[in-house]
């Protein structure tokens, strides 16, 4: 009995001592990454076109003129809508007395198409308008009136989400309200240019 008493003594000892020991920790350091992507690419997959048109300008006779600008719309669903402006008093340059200013549609108008790429997958941008600048003749004779880029509108609209795909992919439709210069020239034959900003955002 002794013997056995010894022995479970000892072996009762042992496992006191091994459960008392203290492991060796392994450590190591591992790299968290991260890619960051600032940039959102805007493409201009069709241009803002107001088609063929005859306009005429709203004659600069300030105090003594009474007439007022015409307008031409294009929306972004691709219809047009033209205003008259109001009739001249008196004759100013080139216009007679009663002078009307005015757009009229000849050819077809083409609604502009941006597109967003490279963005996030499934998510939204907001979309905001930016500067315009006045659509001037090729010549950039200054002589000859322009045609002012009076406002901008857009699908989605001024401050609107645009929701994109799986591709990070969307369109913004671009279309404007357009307004005849003030001048006592005409109109030149040719292209008048102009430009627009639009600004995305997440």
């Amino acid at each position: 009995m002794k013997n056995v008493t010894k022995k479970l003594s000892g072996v009762t000892l042992g496992l006191m001592i091994a459960g008392g020991t203290v492991g060796i920790v392994q450590a190591d350091v591992f790299n968290a990454t991260a890619t960051v992507s600032s940039t959102i690419t805007l493409v201009e997959n069709t241009a803002l076109d107001l088609g063929e048109l005859y306009v005429t300008a709203d004659a600069n006779g300030g105090a003594q003129s009474a007439g007022t600008q015409g307008t031409f719309r294009l929306n972004t669903d691709g219809t047009v809508g033209a205003t008259n402006g109001t009739a001249e008093s008196g004759a100013h340059g080139i216009f007679a007395n009663g002078h009307v200013s005015k757009f009229v549609q000849i050819g077809t108008a083409t609604v502009g198409i941006i597109r967003v790429t490279g963005a996030s997958p499934f998510n939204t941008v907001t979309v905001s308008h930016g500067a315009l600048t006045a659509l001037t003749h090729s010549s950039a004779n200054p002589a000859l009136p322009t045609i002012e880029f009076t406002s901008m509108v857009t699908n989605p609209i001024d401050t609107g989400t645009l929701l994109l795909d799986a591709s990070g992919d969307g369109d913004i439709l671009v279309g404007g309200l357009f307004t005849a210069g003030e001048s006592d020239s005409a109109y030149a034959d040719g292209v008048y240019t102009g430009t627009y900003e639009i600004n995305v955002a997440y």
